[in-house]
């Protein structure tokens, strides 16, 4: 389990997709009370690294029939491994198409041959399988029906052998299978090399990592959208974009990660670090205090949430007025009137609790 977990933050180290210091020059040296040699080293290698720029990689995103999309394969895997945020639109959660299909159809070598030139080879050796097992089958019939002379006998054997021989030199059944019936995407990516698959992302995701870091560079129709226009397109998208996105923002500064919760039915789900550590402990259900609270859609969550033990909170936003929200002068201004309170629910069962 420790190698384990040794591997995984490896493979995910930053919870943000923001370009740290550290991650350009290393960490600070240690610093040794009884060494003034330490101390000066410390100043002098903390000097150095103010003194120089980090450098900033924003991820190109387009945004076209009202969906956020990243096509670029290094900005895909960097938004995933930092911080876990969108979804593989060929895939449950990270983007994995390719290293999917490469893996089923045995493409994963590291002998320097091209895709094309495996596959082709697959396919020969394939065709002259089924050639081979079509005269096993012949001589067998012929040895049921008593038909079959000494020497078919030793060719029967012959091809037995033979026939074995390749099934223990073919990687697996399921690739057998696979390279004789291709789908249209598997040649695209063999022919191709393409990755059809994209990253596409939530609009409290945009907005938060446009609005809070500043990573993105968002795009439509080739024009460079800016932060309040990315936030009045995700308004048009989702009538409580607001809502949301505020209670988005509160989880994700105090350090959770934050996924849909849909396929629970709740809003969102909350990570201590990511999907790949650790199942969701918290489903959340965002109750805007304007509106009226349904204790039986609530006690339906509940019951979902409880069956794969999680814990179900309830989140409620209180909004501003309309005239704070009309006086709101920036964005920031009038996120910053929005307040939220959590309460954990749990459905208390008598003959469970009873001392």
């Amino acid at each position: 389990m420790g190698k384990r977990n040794k591997n995984l933050k490896d493979l995910y180290p930053n919870a943000l997709p923001v370009t740290l210091s550290s991650d350009v020059y290393g960490p600070l040296p240690d610093i040794y009370p009884h060494n003034p040699l330490s101390w000066i080293y410390f100043v002098g290698t903390y000097l150095y690294i103010q003194s120089r720029p980090v450098p900033e990689h924003k991820v190109r995103v387009e945004y076209s029939n009202g969906i956020f999309t990243v096509c670029n394969d290094k900005d895909m895997a960097r938004l995933w491994s930092h911080g876990f945020f969108g979804k593989g639109s060929l895939s449950r959660s990270d983007p994995s198409w390719v290293e999917r299909t490469s893996r089923r159809l045995g493409l994963d070598n590291d002998s320097g041959i091209s895709s094309e030139d495996i596959t082709k080879q697959r396919r020969e050796e394939r065709k002259r399988f089924k050639a081979e097992r079509a005269k096993v089958e012949a001589l067998e019939l012929k040895q049921r029906q008593g038909l079959l002379s000494p020497s078919e006998e030793s060719i029967l054997s012959d091809l037995k052998e033979e026939l074995n021989d390749f099934k223990q030199k073919s990687i697996s059944a399921s690739n057998q299978v696979n390279d004789l019936i291709l789908r249209e995407e598997d040649e695209i990516l063999l022919a191709e090399g393409v990755n059809l698959e994209y990253l596409q992302l939530q609009v409290v995701e945009v907005f938060f990592l446009q609005f809070a870091l500043d990573t993105l560079s968002i795009y439509k129709d080739d024009h460079l959208l800016s932060t309040s226009e990315v936030f009045y397109e995700c308004c048009k998208l989702n009538p409580k974009f607001l809502l949301d996105y505020v209670v988005y923002h509160h989880y994700r500064s105090l350090g959770w990660c934050v996924r849909a919760g849909i396929k629970f039915g709740c809003d969102m789900l909350l990570y201590k670090r990511g999907p790949p550590f650790s199942h969701a402990e918290f489903g959340i259900l965002i109750v805007s205090t304007k509106s009226r609270l349904d204790w039986i859609e609530i006690s339906s969550i509940s019951r979902v949430i409880g069956g794969v033990k999680k814990s179900l909170v309830l989140c409620f936003v209180d909004e501003p007025s309309e005239s704070q929200t009309t006086s709101a002068g920036d964005i920031h201004s009038l996120l910053s009137s929005y307040k939220v309170t959590e309460v954990l629910y749990r459905r208390w069962i008598p003959s469970r609790s009873r001392d």
